[in-house]
């Protein structure tokens, strides 16, 4: 690809990158557009069994999960969230830091390049292949030939998004991926030059990391609903006719020539979805007119669409490895009440965010995106587990107060049992003497710390006065006052 000399000398566009790159980019004369075979009524009900044809059932899933609004809205929901999470590098050196941050809000994603964009197709190929999401890393292999910063040492120029449909495994650790470009030229890359990720890989060794993606571990439920879907619209948004009626007593002439009239009357109207009943007059009262009712199309006896969309949503959760409170309110009624659903998400909050952030920062620090001593911090927190965790150290501080008050450890002790625990960090708790705070403990001392025996509370706490003793209260005043007047 020819240089753009348009471009002024502090640009951030990617162009050494986007060189260097394996990808074959179209011309900017090429306006043609591409073919795109879509079929619906297929792409729910006969997609290839996982593990068979791996190519062919990644187009079926491309094809079918945009056909069902709910499963679709889910996957833009998690590509949303993951784009925008916040994050930044740390490390040694301020100019490591900024060329590194460079690199990643840089990353090529096809005609465009930013974090946003390169994310957001990286997430649609995470959770709906089970071929999984590709990064391919470009380098600078440099102009010295002798020059040991060649392969897998060369410095990282920057990284760019790889269809997953482009993207073949072969199992082998050295040329994991074989990627083949727009023209059909295909490249074996090295280990170091692609990044392979996948959505719950399956354990089963010749399907060389093949996953189960999102998509797949919820299929199911998003093809039965997609098809009620389809049914309810199909209901209510044609004239076609529902059911077949046997009627006696009226020639079928009769019936035909009302339903062509009403057919009439609906189209001069401009009736498009909803037609009025037939009405015939003037039958002959000596034949008395009977039917008989089948419906071609119903729902099964007892459904509830409510009920069952509260499942689907919590299946997607369950799918995408996210809380309820993603795709939609909490629920009460018989799917749990709101209490259970709050405990729920309590234990499963942050899973699924929790593994793409390990995933990503991970996959950069193995394959020298990040030097050394360099680390992509994701700084988004889930403020109820920030909340609960609060709660955990304040009962914790009240256990080893108490502890300390009744000479069963000494502070250093605690604040080691502390650090073991989790409840601070080593680097908190490094410089603080080991003496500090046994004259406190000293019950010659007026200070009464958090923790004394005796139903002691954190209002109590603060109600103390300087002998230690807690302050009178309104209510302790009254009821003296009460006392003496009885």
């Amino acid at each position: 690809m020819p240089r753009t000399p348009s471009l002024t000398p502090d640009s951030q566009f990617p162009e050494q990158a986007i060189q260097r790159s394996v990808q074959e980019f179209p011309k900017a004369d090429n306006t043609g557009g591409f073919t795109w075979t879509w079929n619906i009524a297929s792409a729910a009900d006969q997609i290839v069994p996982w593990g068979r044809a791996v190519a062919m059932r990644d187009r079926q899933l491309r094809d079918f999960w945009p056909t069902e609004s709910y499963l679709a809205g889910a996957v833009a929901n998690v590509s949303f969230r993951n784009s925008v999470f916040d994050w930044e590098i740390r490390g040694v050196g301020s100019k490591v830091q900024q060329a590194v941050t460079d690199i990643l809000l840089s990353a090529i994603a096809g005609d465009s390049f930013g974090w946003v964009p390169f994310i957001q197709k990286f997430s649609q190929d995470l959770y709906t292949q089970d071929n999984g999401a590709f990064i391919e890393l470009v380098r600078d292999e440099g102009q010295d030939a002798n020059s040991r910063f060649k392969g897998a040492l060369a410095p990282v120029l920057g990284i760019a998004h790889l269809d997953s449909n482009q993207c073949v495994r072969t199992g082998n650790p050295e040329y994991p991926i074989v990627y083949t470009n727009r023209a059909g030229e295909k490249h074996k890359l090295q280990w170091f030059e692609v990044i392979p990720f996948s959505d719950y890989p399956s354990a089963i060794e010749k399907m060389n990391g093949v996953g189960y993606s999102a998509c797949t571990r919820i299929l199911r439920m998003a093809q039965v609903a997609r098809s009620i879907l389809i049914f309810k619209d199909e209901k209510i948004s044609g004239r076609q006719y529902k059911q077949i009626h046997f009627v006696s007593g009226v020639s079928k002439q009769d019936i035909k020539d009302e339903m062509m009239r009403g057919q009439e009357e609906a189209n001069n109207s401009g009736m498009i979805r909803f037609i009025l009943p037939a009405i015939l007059a003037s039958l002959d009262p000596e034949k008395p007119v009977s039917t008989a009712t089948i419906d071609l199309a119903s729902l099964p006896d007892g459904f509830n669409f409510d009920e069952d969309m509260k499942w689907y949503i919590s299946g997607l959760a369950l799918g995408f490895g996210v809380d309820y409170q993603e795709f939609a309110p909490l629920p009460g009624g018989n799917i749990g009440s709101s209490q259970q659903s709050m405990i729920l998400h309590r234990k499963g909050s942050g899973k699924g965010p929790a593994v793409f952030m390990r995933m990503i920062s991970e996959g950069f620090r193995n394959y020298g995106v990040l030097p050394r001593n360099v680390e992509m911090r994701f700084n988004d927190k889930d403020e109820q587990e920030e909340l609960e965790k609060q709660q955990v150290r304040s009962k914790a501080l009240e256990e080893y107060a108490m502890a300390i008050r009744n000479f069963i450890l000494t502070p250093g002790a605690a604040r080691a049992d502390l650090v073991r625990r989790g409840i601070y960090d080593a680097d908190t708790i490094t410089g603080i003497p080991a003496e500090y705070g046994i004259k406190e403990m000293d019950p010659a001392s007026k200070r009464n710390p958090v923790g004394q025996l005796g139903g002691n509370t954190q209002r109590e706490d603060v109600n103390r006065n300087e002998t230690g003793k807690p302050n009178e209260t309104v209510g302790d005043r009254l009821r003296k006052v009460f006392t003496r007047a009885g």
